[in-house]
C-alpha cells in the first residue's frame, strides 16, 4: 500500500519519506537526542523504541497537521503527562489533545499517552513543520 507521491497529506508525506529512504531514518528531537523510525511491514504504521509498544497509523500527522491548518499555522504541543484530557495544557487546542480525542478516540478527563516529542520530530524530519519548545509550526 503506498501513497500518492503527490498528495499533501502529511501522512502521506512521512510514509513515502520513510519508503525513500529505505523504511527506516534516524530522527532528531528538539534536545539533539536520536532516535530510529521504521516503517511496519504493511506500510501503515510505524515504530519507534521511543514510544515502546505503540505503533502509531500514518494518519496521526493528519490529525496533527490539520490542527495546524485550523489555528494558522502554529499550535502548542501541550501537556497530556500532567493533565487529563480537555483539562489545562490538554485541551483540543494542542497537539496532544487532537491526537487523544482524534486519533485514540479519548473523552474528556480521560488520561492519554503524550508522544508529540516523538511524533513532532518525525514531522520535522519530512520537513513539514518546525519543532520548537512548546509548540510546531507550518513549515
Amino acid at each position: 500500500m503506498f501513497a500518492d507521491m503527490k498528495s499533501t497529506k502529511a501522512s502521506d508525506i512521512v510514509r513515502e519519506k520513510l519508503i525513500e529512504v529505505g523504511g527506516t531514518a534516524t530522527v532528531k528531537m528538539l534536545n539533539g537526542e536520536a532516535f530510529s523510525i521504521t516503517i511496519t511491514t504493511d506500510c501503515r504504521a510505524f515504530e519507534t523504541k521511543k514510544i515502546p509498544g505503540h505503533n502509531y497509523g500514518f494518519e496521526v500527522f493528519d490529525e496533527i497537521f490539520d490542527l495546524l491548518h485550523e489555528n494558522g499555522g502554529k499550535v502548542d504541543k501541550g501537556n497530556g503527562r500532567n493533565y487529563k484530557l480537555g483539562e489545562g495544557k490538554c485541551g483540543s487546542n494542542t497537539a496532544v489533545g487532537a491526537i487523544g480525542y482524534k486519533y485514540w478516540k479519548r473523552a474528556t478527563g480521560e488520561s492519554v499517552y503524550d508522544p508529540v516529542f516523538v511524533l513532532a520530530a518525525v514531522l520535522e524530519w519530512a520537513e513539514i513543520c518546525h519543532n520548537k519548545r512548546g509548540f510546531l509550526e507550518l513549515c
